[in-house]
């Protein structure tokens, strides 16, 4: 019969690959050496060591209520940093903190879409548009309904009616000695303008029927010139409410943006909407009435749509489809038209306008994290479950409630439910937590991240080793480990941490058997010298910046199990763990 021989005493079992937080395993047990079983306030690095995060200070404070939304952009060639907080539109400085009132509008999540030379905006209540000069409403573009008319009416057909607004104006082409001109509607409610080879009339050039939807000259326009005489008139408001009520926009138009998408009408939640091109031109001012389509069986919410390549992804609450532009010809015109095909029937996405493009693929929220990836067959995508190694507190935490963010020169995918942040680094495939990030928007700025609350807005900074003076949650805790050996009783004398130099670090160590508990702390700390952040009555004269590892005498016997927690509660330290080695000797068996 074969023996297994356990030597007594063995080489140090080394951690120098730091895998993040897999919450997963039954009772702590399982994980890879490594892996930790809680990691708040601690960040992998692309060298998959330990780092501690961040903090934040207060940039504006005298909000009032949630910040409902932030943009940051260029318009005419000077940058403006807008951001929406009760009732108003601000342009915020990042430097000094002020801030410019901008004007009024309804104190509701609101959305930021630049389009053109402008960033329109909408709550669900108001469509409103910002030129780097003044807050409007949008009033929407005047479409020309018909062109080549004859005095008496008809004409050639050219734009649809702008559902925003309810004026339109038409062209016509004088024959004969006719003065009556006959519009494309009648009970009409004003004439806004009658123009003559581009010349503005004066009333007393023209009489008007209202309700016969007549404009008679007193003189007839000269025969023979095309679309000489145009007249524009009003007929009711349109239908505004299917605009005004939507909270969330996108541009798409396949291999170009050129079209607004609009959705989030609570009373036509499962509808899309498109802008049309405003006499040849992309406006976010012209929806034409039936540029719009209703997906799925109308039970369900649009939640998001975004671009992946030249293919638009449509997240339901309970499924996912996808759309792509196709122009078709009708007559003699050619027209944008947007189909749809079902991508995934039973998983879509939950949390309104919080799908993020991580990598050129979506991820969505429902009952976890998704990653919508492209096969090598077009149209064809792969769905996958990412958030496995989270998933027993994601179970547990309201996805509908979501804040998500791709942070993408920290290659870190950011949600956030309630003030606690599940990140996912997908450069090195890690998941770790921060606590206190009570988020209602996040935007990221120059490399720099923001995000609104209830009465402020913070920036991180990477100088900074709290949250506005309150201590960051720094902990990292690994599962239970065996070494290899389970049946076999173990003891520990000795193990060495190594750090990475700062001017200002510390680190709780402290050991946790199966068989005694939590045993002894000890703490380490490197005070580098330098004069950024220097504190005399700590001074150093330590000038090092090589790794620097500590021998810790901690003891622990007869275990079967161990695992080690590190902590760095620290208002002014910093702390980057490089590797820990752990010495044990074998006993008998347990």
């Amino acid at each position: 019969m074969s023996r297994i021989i356990i030597p007594k005493s063995v080489s140090p079992t080394e951690i120098s690959r730091f895998l993040g937080l897999n919450e997963n395993q039954d009772a702590e047990f399982g994980l890879k050496l490594g892996e930790a079983t809680k990691q708040i306030g601690w960040r992998v690095t692309n060298g998959l060591q330990l780092k501690r995060m961040e903090g934040y200070k207060t940039l504006f404070s005298d909000l009032i209520g949630n910040v409902q939304g932030m943009w940051f952009g260029k318009l005419n060639s000077i940058y403006f940093f807008l951001f929406a907080n009760n009732g108003h539109l601000y342009n915020g400085n990042l430097e000094t903190g002020e801030k410019v009132d901008l004007g009024t509008l309804t104190d509701a999540p609101t959305s930021f879409l630049p389009f053109g030379n402008k960033v329109y905006l909408w709550n669900g209540t108001e469509y409103k548009c910002f030129d780097g000069t003044t807050l409007e409403t949008v009033i929407g573009y005047r479409p020309l309904v018909s062109i080549t008319t004859p005095p008496t009416g008809g004409g050639t057909l050219y734009e649809q009616v702008n559902i925003l607004s309810g004026a339109k104006h038409q062209t016509f082409s004088p024959v004969g000695t006719v003065t009556e001109y006959q519009l494309a509607e009648v009970d009409i409610d004003s004439i806004d303008f009658v123009m003559i080879n581009k010349e503005l009339k004066t009333l007393s050039d023209y009489t008007v029927d209202l309700v016969k939807g007549t404009v008679t000259f007193a003189v007839f326009p000269v025969v023979g010139v095309p679309n000489s005489v145009d007249i524009g008139w009003t007929k009711g408001t349109g239908q505004r409410n299917f605009i005004e009520n939507c909270r969330y926009a996108m541009d798409y138009s396949g291999q170009t943006d050129s079209r607004v998408f609009l959705w989030g009408n609570a009373e036509f939640k499962s509808r899309r909407f498109w802008s049309g091109l405003a006499d040849g031109v992309p406006s976010a001012e012209y929806f034409e009435a039936n540029s719009y389509d209703d997906l799925g069986t109308g039970q369900y919410a649009i939640t998001d749509i975004v671009k992946q390549y030249d293919r638009q992804k449509i997240y339901l609450e309970d499924s996912a489809m996808y759309s792509y532009y196709q122009a078709i010809m009708i007559g003699e015109y050619t027209t944008a038209t947007f189909p749809v095909f079902e991508l995934n029937e039973g998983v879509g996405n939950v949390a309104f306008n919080q799908v993020q493009i991580v990598k050129n693929n979506p991820l969505s929220l429902y009952s976890g994290v998704r990653q919508w990836a492209s096969s090598t067959v077009r149209d064809e995508y792969n769905e996958t479950l990412i958030s496995q190694r989270v998933q027993d507190t994601l179970d547990n935490a309201d996805l509908t409630k979501a804040i998500t963010y791709n942070w993408k020169e920290s290659k870190e995918y950011w949600l956030n439910i309630d003030g606690v942040a599940w990140i996912y680094n997908y450069l090195n495939d890690t998941w770790y937590k921060r606590n206190n990030v009570n988020a209602t928007c996040f935007i990221v700025i120059k490399g720099i991240m923001y995000f609104g609350t209830n009465g402020t807005i913070e920036r991180f900074d990477k100088d900074l080793r709290n949250d506005n003076g309150q201590v960051i949650e720094t902990v990292w805790e690994m599962g239970f480990y065996d070494f290899k050996a389970e049946y076999m009783k173990k003891y520990m004398s000795k193990l060495w941490v190594a750090l990475k130099p700062s001017s200002k670090t510390k680190v709780d160590i402290t050991v946790i058997t199966n068989n005694e508990g939590t045993l002894e702390s000890q703490t380490i700390s490197y005070n580098l010298h330098t004069f950024v952040h220097q504190d005399f009555n700590h001074m150093s004269f330590l000038t090092s910046i090589n790794p620097q590892p500590f021998a810790l005498k901690m003891k622990a016997k007869g275990f079967a199990y161990m695992k080690i927690r590190l902590d760095s509660n620290s208002l002014t330290e910093v702390a980057t763990i490089l590797s820990i080695n752990i010495a044990i000797r074998y006993g008998g068996k347990i």
